[in-house]
Formats: C-alpha cells, sequence, structure tokens
C-alpha cells in the first residue's frame, strides 16, 4: 500500500469516524472502500460498456407496440392503467 496525506473538513472527519465505529472498521478501510466504489469501478465500468448513447440510438425502431397511433396519442394509452 502507498501512504497518502488527505485532508478533511471537521464534519467529514466526523461523519467517517461514526461510520466506521458503527462497522467496526479502521477509517482507512472505510475511505479505501469509498474510492473504491466511487471511483475505481465505475471507471473499469465504462471502459468495459458500450457507450450507453449509442445502444439507444441502435434500439429506435426497433419494437412495435402494434398501435399505429401511438405517437400522437401516448397520452390515450399510458395514463390511468389503461393497456395497449
Amino acid at each position: 500500500m502507498v501512504r497518502l496525506l488527505v485532508q478533511f473538513t471537521a464534519a467529514q472527519v466526523k461523519c467517517l469516524r461514526a461510520t466506521a465505529r458503527r462497522r467496526g472498521q479502521p477509517v482507512a478501510a472505510l475511505v479505501r472502500e469509498s474510492v473504491e466504489a466511487h471511483l475505481v469501478r465505475p471507471a473499469a465500468a465504462q471502459v468495459a460498456q458500450p457507450d450507453r448513447w449509442e445502444r439507444a440510438r441502435r434500439a429506435i425502431g426497433g419494437f412495435r407496440s402494434g398501435v399505429r397511433d401511438l405517437g400522437e396519442h401516448h397520452d390515450r394509452y399510458l395514463g390511468a392503467g389503461n393497456r395497449w
């Protein structure tokens, strides 16, 4: 492991210590877990997952409801529990 000096506000330290105490783990472990959850894993997911906008664009027009005027009268079909 690499040592790193990080500064927190008093409120952040209070929250970190309370959470660590409640979980029965050191503050350092909580900080490592938070960095992993918020920075490392999301970055890996972005690399592994294709562009979401491109996937959405490819889905356009790929499904049929069987209702010919759905685009014009969508409120009629989607309101108050109505089913197609």
